[in-house]
């Protein structure tokens, strides 16, 4: 079972706000001569509007110079720093402002958090802000709602994100330029913590105050979680309206398409997508997933090289590499490079620790296949695939307990699967279990995409069922097996035919009996159908043909030479007879 690396869809952009300059702010303590600094403030300040940076430090450091303590010229300094990314630098100016001014604390605090949450480091962002907005009180700066918000949105803190960016958007003017933005991560809190209803609420609030293409996106994304796909369509088709030119709106038209199981839709949107930007790693990935689809398996490698050459969905385009290799007897070494490769870029996707244990697994290095699948359902508690393949492990240990109770796990995640049904029916059969094997047989059976060609359960259904005296129902089985056979196939599963025969035995029904017995004998010649000949011959008072065919058992299984003992030697080596059954045994063979 291959896992394709999942393509995340959100798309979201850093909107951080700081203060404009302050260019009119009087120094707090007056240690030189108040008309000198404030020359130095409206000189810097109109160096920095007109975009000269350098020669508005010198005149705020010509103020530091005279009053250390100076708010205004730590505060346009940092900022300074701040939007030309150089956010260390900012963040040291507001430490040194913090040592030594007394009043606007907040200010650096509150720029000191959007430096950090800049460099992606919001841990450290989210207790500035708080100090932030505590200093600030009932006046506090809507930025800082704002931010707070955001800082808990980028950390998948939905509830927390959710109450700030409500706060912000009850106390900033509907006119502003950042109401869109707030609405979209509304939205998309709301979409992560499962309330897709309320999130197409506020997608929609958001693409009526500014209509960007993303929010179109994460809400056709958010209507195909709620199972709307012709209207996630819809969604996308207006956004190409106005964004034509958009590929990652193609590719999100693209997966629609897929999960529709419309292929060849999905392959021109995607298409379409690639001829705008040949560079969209989203789109490379699944473009190198149709090309597996298709078979070519060269132009897949392709794809998935160029998502590494530019370093996009490494981790998704490694992983697929490692699959195809791992499908190369030649190339297995090249699988074990791709997988490692995978996990080195992202050690917290269960996916990658999942593909790797199948690796190990198919190597029977059973230990490390052990220990990946043990890592990601850690990572992923409800991977039912986990437990089901760490049971194939323990059934090839021939611990069928263990097997069973992972498979039963499993089972619990996903309980409709047809597979996961289907596994834990041949567990129980083989652990001689056939109540329970009746039972999920039936079960996969009704979850079959197509239960008349399902042969092997059917089979082990019918064996289960004649085993526990069910002979009626068994046959339905057998029967439905052997009238889709062909000749070839009857050739192959003469067992069936002799199982028939049994059903029919037990059933009293000596002609059809015989029928398939015969049948049975002319396909194969083994013990098993010879037994069953020569017992209901022996019914049917055919003395002649039973000694017959008993002298063609014992020179098939010389067992039978030493009579009924031979029959007991047999269900020692798993042959089933019922007492019905060996009762006339015995009359034949003693």
């Amino acid at each position: 079972m291959k896992l394709k690396n999942i393509v995340p869809f959100k798309i979201t952009f850093l909107f951080l706000i700081f203060l404009a300059p302050s260019a009119f702010a009087q120094p707090t303590h007056k240690k030189t001569d108040d008309q000198l600094i404030t020359d130095y403030l409206h000189k810097g300040y109109k160096y920095q509007v007109n975009k000269q940076p350098d020669l508005a430090m010198i005149e705020y450091d010509k103020v530091l110079k005279l009053d250390s303590t100076n708010h205004t010229a730590y505060y346009n300094t940092a900022l300074i720093y701040a939007n030309s990314k150089q956010q260390l630098k900012a963040i040291a100016i507001c430490d040194k402002a913090l040592q030594f001014c007394t009043e606007d604390l907040a200010d650096f605090y509150r720029t000191k958090a959007n430096c950090y949450s800049d460099l992606q480091q919001y841990e450290e962002a989210l207790p500035l802000f708080h100090k932030a907005l505590l200093l600030e009180g009932s006046e506090a700066n809507d930025n800082t709602h704002y931010n707070l918000g955001y800082t808990y949105f980028k950390l998948q803190k939905w509830e927390s994100a959710i109450v700030y960016l409500n706060k912000y958007l009850e106390r900033s003017d509907e006119e502003s330029g950042s109401v869109g933005d707030a609405l979209f991560f509304l939205a998309t809190c709301y979409s992560e913590s499962g309330d897709d209803n309320k999130a197409i609420q506020y997608f929609d609030k958001a693409i009526a105050k500014s209509p960007h293409y993303s929010y179109y996106y994460n809400k056709a994304e958010t209507l195909v979680n709620l199972n709307k796909k012709d209207e996630a369509l819809k969604v996308i088709n207006e956004a190409l309206v106005s964004y034509p030119d958009k590929a990652d709106l193609y590719f999100k038209k693209s997966q629609i398409y897929t999960s529709l199981k419309q292929t060849e839709k999905a392959k021109i949107e995607l298409k379409r997508g690639y001829e705008i930007d040949s560079t969209n790693t989203n789109i490379l990935l699944d473009m190198g997933v149709i090309y597996e689809h298709d078979n070519q398996m060269d132009m897949a490698i392709t794809m998935y090289k160029k998502c590494i050459e530019l370093k996009g969905n490494l981790s998704g385009a490694y992983g697929n590499l490692a699959l195809i290799y791992g499908d190369i007897e030649l190339k297995r070494d090249s699988a074990l490079y791709y997988f490692q490769k995978a996990l080195s870029v992202d050690n917290k996707n269960p996916i990658n620790y999942y593909n790797m244990g199948n690796y190990y697994r198919e190597e029977k290095k059973y230990d490390l296949a052990l220990e990946m699948y043990a890592k990601a359902i850690e990572l992923k508690p409800l991977l039912a695939a986990a437990y089901t393949n760490t049971a194939i492990i323990y059934e090839d240990k021939k611990d069928l307990k263990k097997a069973i109770d992972l498979a039963l796990k499993a089972l619990d995640i996903e309980p409709d699967d047809y597979y996961a049904n289907s596994y834990l029916a041949s567990l129980y059969f083989d652990s001689t279990d056939y109540e329970n094997t009746i039972l999920y047989t039936t079960k996969a059976l009704r979850l079959s995409a197509n239960p008349n060609i399902d042969h092997l359960l059917l089979y082990k259904r019918g064996v289960s069922r004649q085993i526990v005296g069910d002979y009626k129902n068994a046959l339905h089985d057998y029967l439905d097996i052997v009238k889709r056979y062909s000749d070839d196939e009857k050739k192959d599963h003469a067992d069936v035919y002799s199982n028939i025969g049994y059903c029919y035995m037990e059933d009293d029904q000596l002609q059809a009996s015989l029928k398939y017995f015969q049948e049975a004998v002319n396909y194969k010649p083994d013990i098993d159908q010879l037994i069953g000949l020569f017992t209901v011959q022996y019914l049917l008072n055919d003395k002649v043909g039973s000694n017959k065919t008993v002298s063609k058992a014992k020179k098939v299984e010389p067992k039978l030479k030493q009579g009924y003992k031979g029959i007991e030697q047999l269900e020692k080596d798993g042959y089933f007879y019922t007492k019905k059954h060996k009762e006339i045994l015995k009359q034949i063979l003693n």
